[in-house]
């Protein structure tokens, strides 16, 4: 499969995400109104999408499809390692507003 049916697959992809990735910009310039493991989230978002569409620009230039591989599979690194670290998060701050509620009913 050439290249340019490689990339073309996956700009449609990038188009149609935009129902993700819309919202997660809104939640990163929303700032601090928004919870610190909504922001990670929007991040890993923004992470996977920008991932992906660097991935077809790359599939456009006369680069080895190992090189496009690497930095398709960095992409996810990033995207999972910030998923992951906003779990953690909501589940910090899941805790923390158990434990304000277990005082305000004390």
């Amino acid at each position: 499969m050439s290249h340019g049916v490689l990339a073309l697959g996956v700009a449609v992809l990038c188009v149609s995400g935009n129902v993700w990735y819309l919202p997660a910009c809104i939640d990163l310039r929303a700032g601090q109104d928004r919870p610190r493991s909504r922001r990670l989230v929007a991040a890993a978002v923004l992470a996977g999408w920008g991932s992906a569409a660097l991935t077809m620009l790359l599939l456009l230039t006369p680069v080895t499809l190992s090189a496009v591989a690497l930095v398709a599979v960095a992409g996810t690194i990033a995207t999972v390692s910030l998923a992951f670290r906003a779990r953690l998060s909501r589940g910090q701050e899941q805790r923390e507003e158990e434990a304000r509620w277990a005082a305000l009913l004390r």
